[in-house]
């Protein structure tokens, strides 16, 4: 089972958002209505696809470091 990656929002516009991802930040298409900066989203190409919670980010991105 493959798992989208997971990067925290630093900037929201009118129709892109940055995230950060493993140090780098990425620009990303979302329709996303309940986001803000701080929230994690998933991602997956150059689309946001669902918000996560801190907790469930923490964890996912545990396994990264």
């Amino acid at each position: 089972m493959c798992q989208a990656p997971i990067g925290k929002v630093t900037s929201i516009g009118s129709k892109m958002i940055t995230v950060e991802y493993r140090g780098k930040q990425i620009d990303l298409r979302s329709k996303l209505a309940d986001i803000s900066v701080g929230d994690y989203v998933m991602f997956s190409v150059d689309v946001a696809v669902d918000k996560v919670s801190e907790d469930e980010a923490t964890m996912a991105l545990g396994g990264l470091e």
